[in-house]
């Protein structure tokens, strides 16, 4: 094997090393600059780049769902940044521009329906994405959850492979969030919606594209630990009771979908 063999072989994960670079970049140099609420998105910007550089930029409407990501990532990016500056102790605000992205996102992961027939058929998926996309939303309060559920979803992807770009997406949203814990440990509404929307369209691609059962267990795994995991450790008690409740509400799924393949 050569170097230029190895050097094509690496490309496809240059996304992931854009987007670790993008986020600590951005992290590091809003802090100096005294921009703590901005500093925040390091994650949200190194996701859309990560996402550019591995997909590009679509010339016309995008066919299929990954072909979606990067400008979902770049519109939450943007509305992430109008939230941070205008939506400041504006809490109403600040809620009902993440719930019209959040609408928005499952609308564009959906297809993009416009006829009202095309509505009406893809009205079930545009919900539930939605709903997926502000569950995420809800439970995404900093870069170190959003690094665990991008971790359990990246492995969840390696035991079930689907066919597609999802592994190579999924470690650039992984490297954007390690990258965020750079700008601080905790995140805002505003912080957590690029990454709250790319988490929704990694989970659903798979399950929308292929929709094997090894899918569906997968993307479940980052959302029982978001969701579960929290009382599970309730429940637990002690001091690491949070990552033993992430650790089996996460990796039950991955275990039964590691059952199911091999």
């Amino acid at each position: 094997m050569n170097l230029d063999s190895l050097w094509h072989q690496a490309l496809p994960w240059q996304g992931a090393a854009a987007a670790l670079g993008m986020a600590l970049l951005w992290a590091l140099l809003l802090r100096l600059a005294g921009r703590r609420d901005l500093a925040t998105l390091g994650a949200g910007a190194g996701l859309a780049l990560g996402w550019v550089l591995t997909l590009g930029l679509p010339t016309a409407s995008p066919r299929q769902l990954p072909e979606r990501l990067p400008l979902l990532a770049l519109a939450g990016l943007l509305a992430g940044l109008v939230l941070a500056q205008w939506g400041r102790g504006r809490t109403r605000l600040t809620g009902v521009g993440a719930a019209l992205l959040v609408l928005g996102a499952g609308w564009w992961l959906a297809g993009a329906p416009q006829a009202p027939a095309d509505l009406r058929r893809g009205a079930l998926a545009l919900l539930a994405l939605s709903l997926l996309a502000g569950g995420a939303l809800l439970e995404l309060r900093s870069p170190g959850r959003a690094a665990a559920a991008l971790a359990l979803l990246l492995a969840g992807f390696w035991l079930a492979a689907p066919a597609g770009p999802w592994l190579v997406l999924a470690a650039a949203a992984l490297a954007a969030a390690l990258g965020g814990l750079a700008g601080g440990p905790a995140w805002g509404t505003a912080a957590a919606l690029p990454v709250a929307l790319g988490l929704a369209g990694l989970a659903a691609g798979p399950v929308l594209a292929r929709g094997a059962a090894a899918d569906w267990i997968a993307a479940a795994a980052p959302l029982a630990a978001l969701w579960l995991g929290p009382a599970l450790a309730a429940r637990i008690g002690g001091r690491f009771a949070l990552p033993l409740g992430w650790g089996l509400a996460g990796g039950l799924p991955l275990l039964f979908t590691w059952l199911m393949v091999r």
